[in-house]
């Protein structure tokens, strides 16, 4: 598969971990330093990197994270929330982490984008014996960006010690809706006057992201440690009210696959339909109105469904399969799945955190590499190409 691939060139960046588009630019959102947002301009090709978002990072000693937490508001402008580069224990990584899940050579991709003397100990701490939460970790930020300026305020603060795993912004109505780590918590913000409640814990970890349906509801998913099955979490904001479904998504939430488990990503579209992926790389069709689950496909090798974007024609595409994703198009008029193969088959691990679709390119931010990428595929070419194929 051809594509054209940018790397974000800044020293303490190691993954794209959310996307959002404000006309001919995207924004990413970054695992990295108190610069943790870029943004690509389109028709420049290009990869500049905002200055100092988060800057009160600095000298933390380890990452912060913008992951699955970054929506845009009516106004253009762009909410953020504040993530941190924990386990799923809610501890910083270390070093003996990344020795277990990142080889060193790793690095090497690091090493020749300008940074020849980076190692580990710039992205995490040696150990956890001289960590002090209670002077590095009070708690995570929710900010309000203005991309015409770049401006930037503080809206509001998370409850102490938590952060931000995954915010979903309803733009329309200026509300957001996230899930915290460590603990994760269920949390809802009204953006206009800054209070955000905080409703506990919902479970062992269930889901990576949540959605919104058109009507403004909030769904996510929780585990039932008394039989191992995924079920549906719902939050209607007009009730104010969190509630532990019994309906069943999966009868067994499945083995963690790179740390998840359960509900990996999820997508409205033009016409609002909704779809939703799985840790274990199930694609399923959401019925919110009778709230069914319709199971479409199992797809990628190795599970995972991390991106899903819709094209100007109504295709949506997605990339699934760990460590090495591969990319799918769904006719949702037909239901009809097509492989397209892998995308980068030049590295150990290459898998897609966020991605965007726009005048007939798709847009994928790699995550896991250590020195994050954008990849760019022309779509029109790709489908061309196949049928091509298919037809030799």
């Amino acid at each position: 598969m051809e594509s054209c691939e940018l790397y974000v060139r800044e020293r303490y960046a190691i993954a794209i971990t959310s996307m959002v588009r404000a006309g001919r630019r995207i924004y990413l959102g970054l695992t990295g330093g108190p610069n943790a947002l870029a943004v690509y301009d389109i028709d420049r090709n290009e990869i500049t990197v905002m200055d100092k978002l988060f800057p009160w990072v600095a000298g933390k000693g380890y990452c912060t994270k913008i992951h699955n937490a970054m929506g845009m508001l009516d106004d253009g402008s762009l909410l953020l929330g504040e993530g941190n580069h924990f386990t799923w224990d809610g501890l910083p990584v270390t070093v003996s982490y990344f020795n277990r899940e990142l080889p060193e050579r790793m690095l090497a991709r690091k090493r020749a984008q300008g940074f020849p003397e980076a190692k580990y100990t710039d992205y995490c701490l040696e150990s956890l014996e001289h960590w002090d939460r209670t002077a590095r970790d009070i708690g995570g930020r929710i900010v309000r960006y203005q991309p015409h300026d770049g401006t930037q305020k503080i809206i509001s603060l998370l409850p102490q010690y938590l952060y931000v795993q995954s915010m979903i912004v309803d733009g329309v109505r200026h509300r957001a809706f996230g899930h915290t780590l460590p603990d994760n918590h269920f949390f809802f913000l009204d953006v206009d006057s800054g209070i955000l409640k905080d409703f506990g814990r919902i479970s062992d970890y269930a889901h990576h992201n949540m959605t919104i349906t058109p009507e403004g509801i909030c769904y996510g998913g929780w585990q039932d440690k008394s039989d191992g099955s995924l079920k549906l979490l719902r939050f209607d904001p007009d009730r104010n009210r969190l509630e532990h479904l019994e309906k069943i998504i999966l009868p067994d939430i499945g083995s963690k696959i790179a740390g998840n488990q359960g509900i990996d990503q999820w997508i409205v579209t033009r016409e609002g339909r909704m779809y939703m992926g799985t840790c274990d790389g199930r694609l399923f069709h959401f019925h919110y109105l009778g709230e069914e689950f319709e199971l479409i496909a199992k797809m990628g090798y190795g599970g995972r469904i991390t991106s899903m974007d819709e094209d100007e024609e109504g295709y949506i595409w997605i990339g699934a399969g760990y460590p090495h994703m591969r990319l799918f198009r769904l006719d949702p008029g037909t239901g009809s799945v097509t492989d397209y193969g892998q995308v980068n088959n030049t590295y150990e691990r290459c898998y897609f955190h966020a991605s965007c679709c726009f005048e007939g390119r798709l847009y994928l931010g790699e995550t896991d590499g250590f020195s994050p990428s954008l990849h760019i595929i022309n779509l029109k070419s790709l489908w061309e190409g196949n049928n091509e194929s298919a037809s030799a």
